[in-house]
């Protein structure tokens, strides 16, 4: 009978170790967010497009999109616990911080510290297009409340230090242009070119944040159970822990934006 028991432990205590072992460490998560999709906000005169943002049950990062026009003007504000890297994919924009102007340009990218004011004045004779990303999200941005435009609103409430703001040119690189060299540590940003069937594999641990952003071609990430495909503008967003193959699938050279966004201690 001794043994018995004994044995009928064993058994149990067997079951619960295979099962145990056959759980994934984390929930994972990887979709397709469609550009179509997108919702809109506005500030000042630009109207800009979320992608991800807390509404996907994005906790890390942010994604927007604006396509603007020669003067429309993306208000001064700031962002009380978050960076902005604000990215040109086409055009000219002048990042202004009080009355000055600086000047950056289709592959570049400002990389904005928390509490920095900021704004964005589109330049040249055509339209520009900008992504930019947040770490962690701020939630008030999509809310209109940053907007110091509005009749009646307050002057943005922050800092302009000079060389506070750090301008990068991405297109140059095909590799990280925004992290740890940086001193960034809550993300950190790849510009990556695929030749067609070109492939890399990029992990997400635990409670992080990544995304795929495809400016130019087409994506397929496999994350060993199912091939997730992307077009131009929409995203490949990953939650959890993670680890996933990215291939290039356009006609000829992907543009992608990789985004890694670590959890942010609170």
């Amino acid at each position: 009978m001794l043994w018995g028991m004994r044995r009928n432990r064993w058994f149990a205590h067997f079951a619960a170790l295979t099962l145990l072992a056959a759980l994934p460490l984390a929930a994972q998560m990887v979709r397709v967010v469609r550009y179509a999709e997108s919702d809109p906000f506005q500030m000042g005169t630009v109207v800009s497009r979320r992608i991800i943002h807390p509404g996907h049950g994005a906790k890390n990062t942010t994604l927007n999109l604006s396509v603007t026009e020669p003067g429309a003007e993306f208000a001064q504000h700031t962002h009380g616990e978050s960076t902005d890297t604000i990215l040109v994919l086409e055009g000219e924009v002048n990042l202004r911080q009080g009355p000055s102007l600086r000047l950056f340009k289709a592959g570049e990218c400002a990389f904005v510290p928390v509490g920095q004011i900021h704004g964005t004045v589109t330049a040249g004779t055509s339209p520009a297009v900008m992504i930019s990303f947040q770490n962690p999200p701020d939630l008030v941005l999509y809310t209109g409340a940053r907007d110091s435009s509005r009749a009646g609103a307050a002057p943005p409430q922050g800092d302009i230090t000079p060389g506070a703001v750090k301008y990068v040119n991405f297109r140059e690189k095909n590799g990280e242009f925004i992290g740890a060299a940086q001193g960034v540590s809550v993300v950190s940003a790849s510009h990556r070119k695929l030749a067609r069937n070109e492939s890399f594999r990029t992990t997400v641990n635990t409670d992080g944040e990544a995304f795929l952003f495809v400016w130019r071609g087409g994506l397929r990430v496999n994350d060993g159970a199912t091939t997730h495909v992307a077009g131009e503008r929409d995203a490949v967003f990953i939650q959890g822990n993670a680890s996933v193959e990215v291939t290039g699938d356009g006609d000829g050279i992907t543009e992608v934006i990789h985004v890694q966004a670590p959890p942010v201690p609170r």
